[in-house]
């Protein structure tokens, strides 16, 4: 009987083991190309993510893209603007390639990639006419979220340098 106890104290140890160890295998991973990240199931094209600053707003993501969830690209694009804005850049905003696939950039800043299944769900002819409508509306939201006498931290830094480098009277 007592070696029957024995054996169940171990199972149930074993077990809380296993399930700490599953816990730990869903920690956070940082994929290191598009290839690698899983691909997921179509949202429906109703499911649609604003990408705005305020009530500014830049484009409208019409759903799931290049393999990526919905949530995952608005996040993407997201810590992308936050650092555009940050840095004071408006421009020039312009449509680039990535795999072959047109690209917004907004100055060195890559934004966001348009994928064929996006201008479907927008209604677009294709994926280029569409990478162009969210450039050209990306342009005019930035203008509007980032002021004019905004200083980047470089310009910044170099006013500072200067101001301390001046004799104290």
């Amino acid at each position: 009987m007592r070696i029957l106890m024995v054996a169940m104290l171990v199972v149930t140890l074993a077990v809380g083991v296993v399930g700490v160890c599953a816990q730990e295998a869903e920690e956070i991973v940082i994929y290191g190309s598009y290839e690698d990240v899983p691909t997921v199931g179509w949202w429906p094209s109703a499911a649609t993510g604003m990408v705005a600053v305020g009530s500014v707003e830049f484009f409208v993501i019409p759903g799931n893209g290049g393999g990526l969830p919905l949530a995952t690209r608005c996040e993407i694009v997201d810590t992308r603007i936050t650092a555009i804005a940050s840095e004071g850049v408006t421009g020039p905003v312009y449509v680039g390639a990535v795999r072959g696939q047109p690209t917004v950039y907004v100055g060195s800043y890559r934004l966001i990639t348009v994928y064929d299944e996006d201008a479907v769900n927008a209604g677009a002819a294709c994926a280029r006419v569409l990478a162009e409508k969210w450039a050209e509306s990306t342009a005019a939201a930035l203008l509007r979220v980032v002021p004019a006498s905004y200083a980047p931290p470089a310009a910044l830094a170099a006013d500072r340098a200067e101001a301390e480098a001046l004799p104290v009277p």
